[in-house]
């Protein structure tokens, strides 16, 4: 009795077990077919915010004298910039440095060096959103002291909206190009199966002139151009 009740066990478990693996066999030879397209997308916006560089380079015979120096004409810089109406936390020291002046001088047959005195370097991060007055502030830092100028760059402080846009229409891109490939295959686009940033999103000035540090015809002229916004996607679309 027992080994008649095993053997419809048996029976029974193989069926359970044909019926559980047909279906299987039968997606398994329905595989999803799949097209892999690159999309990108461009856009151009104009920039809203500018970062600009000031510094004061000093030289005199000993450090105390070049450091005293070159703080008179930093906190005149300073005073000058918050004047224009730029808050401490857009004002921050970028760079500092004091280091030893040489000169070499010709003595017998051998070049021998000589200190000649000290040379201190300060520098200040400006961030600005008026952009229309960054000659001129340009101008009246450099009138307060500031001898050096360098680093000028533009940017867009929300990037968010802009970068929603281009991964959008990155995606369109990529699914114009796999409608074209499925349609020369004879078939058609039936969904996404992965999608995801492919080379991730970079910005780039289109066109910035430099500016030229002259006052005399007016403020410095300063073109910020445009700022330019590429975004590029991968996405895996299933057709039939």
């Amino acid at each position: 009795m027992k080994q008649k009740f095993s053997k419809v066990s048996f029976v029974v478990l193989l069926l359970l077990t044909v019926a559980m693996v047909a279906p299987v066999q039968a997606q398994a030879a329905e595989a999803v077919k799949t097209i892999t397209t690159y999309g990108e997308a461009q856009l151009a916006a104009a920039p809203d915010q500018a970062t600009v560089t000031f510094g004061v380079d000093t030289e005199a015979a000993t450090a105390q004298e070049a450091l005293r120096a070159n703080a008179e004409k930093m906190n005149r810089v300073i005073a000058a910039l918050k004047k224009q109406g730029l808050p401490e936390g857009n004002i921050r020291t970028s760079g500092f440095s004091l280091y030893p002046n040489y000169e070499y001088v010709r003595e017998g047959n051998r070049d021998v060096r000589r200190l000649v005195g000290y040379r201190v370097n300060n520098g200040v991060w400006v961030v600005t959103t008026d952009l229309e007055k960054l000659g001129q502030l340009i101008d009246n830092t450099v009138a307060a002291g500031a001898n050096v100028v360098s680093g000028i760059s533009f940017s867009i402080q929300d990037t968010e909206r802009l970068e929603g846009e281009a991964l959008a229409l990155a995606v369109k891109h990529a699914r114009s190009k796999a409608e074209v490939l499925a349609g020369a295959a004879g078939g058609r686009i039936t969904g996404i199966v992965t999608i995801g940033e492919g080379g991730g999103v970079g910005f780039e000035p289109l066109r910035v002139e430099k500016a030229a540090l002259d006052a005399a015809a007016g403020s410095t002229p300063i073109e910020p151009g445009q700022i330019q916004l590429t975004s590029r996607v991968q996405v895996t679309f299933s057709f039939e």
